[in-house]
């Protein structure tokens, strides 16, 4: 019996379709092992796949020949400067702020943890630092170490059952002689966006210092750090569909940081017996700088800026609307993340363990993250030990959805 015409013209209506995939060398009809197939690849909110263009931007910076930055007076350490500089103004002008508050390093953990350190000469046991209990554990670990070795107390706003933040203690944790709140902009595990205006207007209130944990946001928000007016904020140029090994950190005043590596560059005199750091935020990047990642972040700012956040954010939103409609109607397991998410579904069966599902999922080349998602405190408030995630990025379509929900429903029946 055939499908009935008007079913088959509602779906076809409904297919959404990605102009942007063709874009991606990765998600070829070739798979990365070579294998036949086609990969779905919805694992995003951990790494973005990276355009054509970057690939060849990166590719011409490194047949052009390597310099090295600084005081070399040859051609190819003078464009390995403006590479810099060039991207350090182009990553201000995506989150509004000036370039002299942008250091480079290797990704969101390490801007992270380069606050951490640079505030633990203030902190003594007097001090509290609060958290949420959404953090991914790179926003929660490095508060933890700093409250364990300076007798700082750390204090934590719950999250309810569906991930909400319970507010009704903010007031009486940022009196307690708070130093930082440190939360997160987008959840990693349910996708949702805590309200960081009102977060960040509170601690400003009692005149606590904030940081915000932008990885998840970045690929999807346009963020506005004038607006928002936080003293830190991190994210990672991988999320941002550029390759790995570059990250940002803003600080809206650098000079109470140390930094976290010693090492050349940051120096304004050094003798046999001491050193004089130089005042601007070169003083936080020791060493020599990863010219290739921050080529590649600085095409993929341009390669983002061609499309708009708006675009994005339309195109995501609805391939997680289609998703969530898939998996309620069509299998057995159970969304946790949230209603409002904006680029993820995360979703879990008792039946089943996460990571059996997910390497069954491999085999039929869909790309999910299975597991605590590096959030355990999180997934310990809604009552789950362990979830599926399908992130998306700009590429993704409804063809990868298909497969992901075929795939669910073949291993339903494998392991009924």
């Amino acid at each position: 019996m055939g499908t009935n015409p008007l079913i088959l013209k509602k779906r076809l209506q409904l297919t959404l379709l990605s102009p942007w995939k063709k874009d991606f060398p990765a998600l070829n009809e070739v798979s990365a092992d070579l294998s036949p197939g086609r990969l779905s690849y919805l694992d995003s909110a951990a790494t973005c796949q990276v355009p054509e263009i970057v690939i060849a931007n990166v590719a011409d910076y490194l047949r052009a020949g390597q310099g090295n930055a600084g005081r070399g007076m040859h051609g190819l350490s003078e464009r390995a400067t403006t590479v810099i500089e060039n991207c350090r103004q182009k990553v201000a002008k995506l989150i509004h702020c000036n370039s002299e508050q942008i250091t480079f390093t290797k990704g969101t953990t390490e801007s992270i943890n380069l606050v951490a350190n640079g505030l633990k000469h203030g902190i003594t046991s007097n001090y509290s630092i609060l958290v949420t209990q959404l953090e991914h554990h790179s926003n929660l670990l490095p508060w933890q170490q700093l409250c364990q070795q300076t007798g700082a107390k750390l204090n934590v706003l719950p999250i309810d059952a569906r991930g909400n933040i319970d507010d009704s203690q903010l007031d009486m944790f940022l009196s307690e002689n708070c130093a930082l709140f440190a939360f997160t902009h987008c959840s990693n595990v349910l996708g949702n966006q805590p309200n960081i205006q009102h977060l960040t207007d509170s601690a400003k209130h009692f005149e606590v210092a904030t940081l915000i944990d932008g990885a998840q946001a970045i690929s999807h928000d346009d963020v506005n750090l004038q607006q928002i007016d936080c003293d830190y904020y991190a994210f990672s140029g991988h999320k941002l569909y550029a390759p790995g090994g570059s990250g940002i950190l803003y600080s809206k005043d650098h000079s109470n940081l140390e930094p976290l590596l010693l090492g050349g560059g940051i120096v304004n005199k050094t003798t046999i017996a001491d050193y004089e750091l130089r005042t601007d935020s070169l003083r936080l990047e020791a060493g020599s700088a990863n010219l290739v990642a921050l080529t590649g972040l600085s095409s993929a700012i341009d390669y983002i800026n061609s499309i708009g956040y708006g675009a994005i954010q339309r195109h995501e939103q609805a391939l997680v609307t289609e998703l969530v409609q898939r998996i309620n109607n069509e299998t057995s397991f159970d969304i946790v993340s949230s209603l409002n998410s904006k680029n993820l579904v995360s979703f879990f069966s008792p039946k089943y363990h996460c990571h059996d599902v997910a390497s069954l999922l491999a085999e039929k080349k869909v790309a999910v993250r299975a597991g605590h998602h590096c959030a355990q405190p999180c997934l310990q408030a809604i009552g789950v030990k362990h979830c599926l995630r399908a992130s998306f990025g700009l590429y993704n379509d409804s063809d990868d959805i298909a497969q992901l929900i075929e795939g669910i429903k073949e291993i339903e029946e494998t392991l009924a």
